[in-house]
Order: structure tokens, then C-alpha cells, then sequence
């Protein structure tokens, strides 16, 4: 493939907040492949998410739109499935398209979560040629799927982001020398909460490893922020080890060069930051996300460092622009 039509893999974790990694100085952190990824990526310091909830972020990143304009402001509204998504855009421009993992946009209109665990209808999958994914579910050791038009339920093996990190890599060796790029999108359900479910082998790391809080934590919720972090930071290691699994996939396939992959998350999470459990709030713990670009036909080995703006509409716009594809009109983002 080259350079003019590069593949794209874009990975996004639930929950992950910018702070919580490695390469920018959390100790608490294990996660050498996503440093190492770091060290030759262009680092996009100033990403956030707008809206730091699920969905309104989901429904931004597939149509380039903000909230107020795709009408996914809060959880479980279900975004329209005629809009012209992402998987639309780039599958016009002749590209191969693929969703694995969590997708939260088919919505509950009842308001109870009723359609969680439902069915995707295959138009509410939004015209990825390759979908196998699931509404909504956090029990990541108990989690199912659906592929494509089929509505019978599959389970995962074992904690669910290793199985979608391995579907996502068994696709990408099928498709690297086609005659065709693709467009694949991974989304993991972790870090998360449930805090305390990734595998035993990644929370005995953290039973007894201290953990350093942020300054912003008061007094008296360290002790629940210590106790969560433990969970949280055991999950983050688990999906540095799946970002292996992708990473590698791709190196194997000697696609490297032309593939453009990006590692990010949908929003942060507080962890008793400013005294808050969870996203939702306008702190940076709960907004910035990690959002690492690596292109080497684009920018060589080296990685750098670029402090600016870049908020979930303005993923859609960029990746087309990156890949000569027209962006729709009623895309917002820049």
C-alpha cells in the first residue's frame, strides 16, 4: 500500500485518562509498549474529550459532529443510523472497513438499558463492512458479541480486550496485501470500572505496589483513590499487553510504514481527583485522553511532541484529510 492510501488503525480504550501512562510520568504506570509506541509517535498533548461520556464521544468520533448536532449528549441515545459516518466515508473511497469491541451507540430509548446486551441491527452498525462488536457490557470476563447480520449471541475467550486485540490481528494479516487499505477501529472496554476484574497475573503487580496520587486528591479519599487506583492500573497494564498483540500484528505484515495507527481513549476518569469518582466533570483528569499518531511514511522514527487542540469532532475530518478522502459538508470538526 502506499503512502497516498495508507491503512489505518485506530485503538481507543474506555476510561483511560491522559495522565495515567507512562510516557507522561506516572509512575504508577506499566506500560512499556505504549511508551515505546510514545517515543516514535507524534504525541498530541492537548487532546480532549468535549463531552467526557461514552457515547456523545463515540457518536462525535463517527460523524465529526458535536452533540448538539448528532444528538448524542448523554448516554444510551441511540445516534441516527442515516447519518454519513466515518466507516461511510472511507468505504466510498473504496476502503475495506472494521469495528471490534464496545460500540454504545444502538442506545436504550426506554431509559432503563434496555438494549444493552440487544442485537446491533446491521444498518445501526453504521456501513463498516466488518462489524463484531457489543452494545454495552463492563464484565469483561462475561462478554459477548455480535458479527455482522447475525443476531446470535458469541461470547469473547476470557477477558474480552486480549480476544478483540486478536480478532483485530487476525484482520489486519487478512487485509495487509490486499488491494485495498483498510479502516479498522478497536475499541477495549477497560480500565474502565469494574476497577478490580483484570486478570490475576496484572492485578498481583499492584497488590502491594505503592501507589502515587495526584497532588489534587484530597486527604480523605486517598485511601478509596489507593484502593481503586490498584484496579484501575492493573487493567491499564493488561491492554498495554494487548496493544502488543496489534502492534506486532502490523509489523509482521511489513505494513508499518504505510499504516497510520492511533492509540487514544474516549475520555479520562477523576479516581477522587478534586474529590469526583468518575468522568463527567470539566477537570483534566476527566477530559484529556492519550492520543498517539504514528505514521513513519509522515514522519519518520521520531516522535514529537504537539500541544494542540484536537477534541473528538475533529478526528473524522483529520483522518479522511490524512488519507486524500473528501470530508462530508456536514462534518463540524476541523
Amino acid at each position: 500500500m502506499n503512502a497516498a492510501r495508507p491503512n489505518v488503525v485506530f485503538i481507543f480504550a474506555d476510561e483511560w485518562r491522559a495522565q495515567a501512562t507512562g510516557y507522561n510520568g506516572d509512575t504508577n504506570c506499566i506500560t512499556p509498549v505504549l511508551d515505546e509506541l510514545a517515543a516514535n509517535s507524534i504525541n498530541i498533548t492537548h487532546a480532549v474529550a468535549g463531552t467526557p461520556v461514552c457515547c456523545p464521544y463515540r457518536a462525535s468520533l463517527m460523524t465529526g459532529q458535536y452533540p448538539l448536532t448528532h444528538g448524542v449528549y448523554i448516554n444510551d441515545v441511540p445516534l441516527s443510523p442515516g447519518c454519513n459516518s466515518i466507516a461511510r466515508a472511507f468505504g466510498g473511497a473504496g476502503y475495506h472497513t472494521a469495528y471490534v469491541g464496545k460500540w454504545h451507540l444502538y442506545g436504550s430509548p426506554d431509559g432503563k438499558y434496555g438494549r444493552r446486551k440487544a442485537y446491533v441491527p446491521r444498518d445501526h452498525q453504521l456501513g463498516f463492512d466488518y462489524w463484531k462488536g457489543f452494545e454495552c457490557n463492563h464484565d469483561y470476563n462475561d462478554s459477548r458479541y455480535f458479527f455482522n447480520a447475525d443476531p446470535t449471541s458469541r461470547a469473547w475467550d476470557g477477558y474480552d480486550a486480549f480476544a478483540q486485540s486478536r480478532d483485530a490481528a487476525e484482520y489486519i494479516r487478512q487485509h495487509a496485501r490486499g488491494d485495498r487499505p483498510f479502516m479498522l477501529m478497536l475499541s477495549w472496554g477497560p480500565p474502565h470500572f469494574p476497577l478490580h476484574t483484570a486478570p490475576e497475573q496484572y492485578r498481583a503487580r499492584y497488590t502491594d505496589r505503592p501507589i502515587a496520587l495526584r497532588p489534587n486528591v484530597p486527604t480523605a479519599h486517598r485511601a478509596k483513590a489507593i484502593a481503586d487506583l490498584r484496579g484501575y492500573y492493573a487493567h491499564i497494564a493488561a491492554i498495554d499487553d494487548c496493544l502488543a498483540i496489534v502492534r506486532d500484528a502490523i509489523r509482521d505484515a511489513d505494513i508499518e510504514r504505510d499504516t497510520i495507527l492511533i492509540v487514544t481513549a474516549d475520555h479520562g476518569d477523576m479516581r477522587e481527583s478534586q474529590g469526583l469518582e468518575t468522568k463527567l466533570f470539566p477537570w483534566d483528569e476527566s477530559i484529556r485522553v492519550p492520543f498517539l499518531l504514528r505514521w513513519p511514511a509522515l514522519h519518520g522514527r521520531t516522535g514529537r511532541a504537539i500541544p494542540i487542540p484536537l477534541d473528538a469532532p475533529d478526528i473524522m475530518p483529520t483522518l479522511l484529510d490524512l488519507c486524500a478522502i473528501p470530508i462530508p459538508g456536514r462534518v463540524e470538526g476541523r
